[in-house]
């Protein structure tokens, strides 16, 4: 088979490799597609010479390992992309991120979906139903960090939420704010395209910088962005006791004014990952059309032009998610 490698120039290299075969407890699945978010463009620099990553992926069931029950080959799959110890607390709580024996297929030695087969944890791998696009299941994983996000933030119905960001995040913490019923969902983003696409996944209105945002309007903020400035942006824009959430990967510190935390009693959590129970919800959501993730579909690319995805999504020269699919020949 073909997989994209990190090479030491910090670019990819497609070479050929065996077939992967599946261990105890394991699923062998033909990757239908796998996303390029903002993680893989801040990991993919530190990354040392012959990994491969990529873990927004899903795809049919080829192989199935000893001992694994419930599923089938010829099965399409999204893949929770976590290999946990499985006994844990943790892991018996569904907070598998936070398991201490945690690791993540793609961002380091377990080969991730950048290839034409992957191995994947069956207990973390969730069927989708026979007639949704296979494509669909690259789009599970990003759909359920949004969910995740809006859950930390405990967003009830009539509620309004500012989200600040409207890339893969974004718009899908936007998609759910809308099925959970918020009465109010402002988007932030100086990209025209991308303010386009939050209206399409549910935003009641847009703005294009932080400065037009409304003071003391909202109950909830969600920063999708990972940029320090934006922690006081979203608490200018709170009222009393409002939450604030950070689901976007800020590697700098964050100023936090405290004067208006203070009085306003504002609270400030942060959201990472995502639950077992989130991918069904995700997949539930997909199948029943509460959500369409028709409009999250950027560009799909072949395997041998991974190359040209990364620089798409460095660029943010695209709307929509950019999706390798390393079957495809386009």
């Amino acid at each position: 088979m073909k997989i994209a490698v990190t090479n030491e120039r910090h670019g990819f290299d497609i070479v050929e490799v065996p077939d992967p075969t599946p261990g105890p407890q394991e699923l062998i699945i033909r990757v239908a597609a796998c996303g390029v978010c903002g993680s893989d463009i801040k990991a993919q620099p530190y990354m040392p010479a012959g990994m491969v990553m990529g873990h927004e992926l899903g795809g049919e069931v080829v192989a199935v390992g000893a001992g694994v029950k419930g599923h089938q080959v010829g099965s399409n799959v999204a893949v929770l992309p976590v290999i946990s110890c499985g006994s844990c607390a943790a892991c018996a709580a569904g907070t598998v991120a936070h398991c201490a024996a945690t690791r993540y297929l793609g961002m380091g030695p377990d080969r991730g979906g950048f290839a034409e087969f992957a191995a994947a944890p069956a207990r973390h791998s969730f069927r989708l139903p026979d007639d949704l696009p296979g494509t669909y299941a690259a789009l599970v994983e990003p759909f359920a960090v949004g969910l995740h996000g809006v859950h930390t933030a405990e967003l009830a119905e009539g509620e309004s939420v500012l989200v600040v960001g409207a890339g893969g995040v974004g718009l899908t913490t936007t998609a759910w704010a809308r099925e959970t019923g918020a009465q109010r969902i402002t988007v932030v983003d100086p990209d025209a395209r991308r303010r386009d696409s939050a209206v399409a996944m549910g935003a009641t209105d847009v703005a294009a910088s932080a400065s037009d945002v409304e003071t003391g309007a909202y109950d909830v903020a969600i920063e999708c962005v990972g940029r320090p400035e934006l922690l006081q942006v979203c608490q200018a824009a709170l009222r009393a006791f409002g939450r604030i959430v950070i689901t976007g990967a800020c590697d700098q510190p964050m100023p936090i004014e405290p004067i208006t935390a203070l009085l306003k009693e504002l609270t400030i959590r942060f959201s990472v990952c995502y639950r077992p129970d989130e991918f069904r919800e995700t997949i539930a959501a997909f199948a029943g059309g509460a959500i369409d993730p028709t409009p999250m579909i950027g560009p799909i690319l072949s395997l041998d032009r991974i190359g040209d995805a990364f620089d798409l999504v460095r660029a943010a020269g695209v709307h929509g998610r950019v999706l390798v699919n390393p079957g495809g020949s386009a």
